[in-house]
């Protein structure tokens, strides 16, 4: 069996939760063997979280900002199915402040976490997609990369850093068969806006937190990870095979909309 004919795989950093758990669970469903890589402990339990999919998952836990995590957890993934073609990474920290409030720790550490882990997985997992003949790159930015709120210097210049990067591996690899891609939420139900939220000065509950939040974006809801999760797929898969070097903006509306 030539490497043209197995079963595809993927692997996702951020894969343990949120986002990146659903684009996993959807990949395995349609038969791509997928590896998600987090530093929750929801790792070693993937296989088991996932059985009964068309594709089987496994999980590796480590830092996203760690070259030999990330390595090593690219490799084991290519040792274990065989190949590599599609790499998503959704990995995030989200801490908020001006560039002034913002310590130097927590400013390389949102790098490190946001945009390196980014490039560390294109950098060790782009060579296997080579040999696998193609494939494709899908990095999760926001959409406070393109327009952002007070308060957020590092989050949002990190995700700015994602765009840049995704749009130079789709022109440096089209001619070898990568497509790359991002997709850049607006609010999406996952630990870390929960945690944004249990920050709420006024003490409220999360749904009254949520719900002042929905009335900001355009189709006054929240999204869930799946809706997210589907588009990644897409621009993984043959439905996006003339997608590249693209942001694909995923939030209700919410940066159409001026702010007055």
């Amino acid at each position: 069996m030539t490497a043209h004919d197995m079963q595809k795989a993927a692997f996702i950093m951020g894969g343990t939760q949120g986002i990146g758990w659903a684009t996993a669970l959807m990949l395995a469903d349609q038969g791509t063997n997928v590896a998600v890589f987090g530093v929750e402990d929801g790792a070693e339990s993937a296989g088991e979280r996932a059985e009964g999919r068309a594709g089987k998952i496994i999980g590796f836990r480590g830092d996203g900002g760690s070259e030999a995590d990330v390595k090593a957890a690219i490799a084991a993934t290519v040792e274990q199915f065989g190949r590599l073609d599609i790499l998503v990474c959704c990995a995030a920290m989200h801490p908020y402040g001006t560039v002034t409030e913002t310590t130097p720790d927590v400013w390389h550490r949102t790098m490190a976490v946001n945009i390196g882990s980014a490039y560390l997985t294109s950098h060790f997992g782009i060579p296997h997609l080579l040999e696998a003949g193609g494939g494709a790159v899908v990095n999760v930015a926001s959409n406070q990369g393109v327009a952002c709120n007070p308060d957020v210097a590092a989050y949002a210049t990190s995700k700015g850093a994602v765009l840049s990067l995704t749009r130079s591996i789709a022109n440096d690899f089209a001619h070898r068969g990568i497509r790359a891609n991002s997709v850049s939420p607006g609010p999406v139900d996952t630990p870390m806006l929960r945690s944004a939220a249990a920050l709420d000065e006024a003490g409220r509950s999360l749904d009254e937190v949520y719900d002042e939040w929905k009335l900001r974006v355009p189709n006054h809801r929240i999204a869930a990870p799946e809706e997210i999760a589907r588009v990644i797929v897409f621009l993984a898969g043959e439905g996006g095979s003339y997608c590249s070097g693209s942001n694909f903006v995923c939030d209700g509306g919410l940066i159409a909309r001026l702010g007055f």
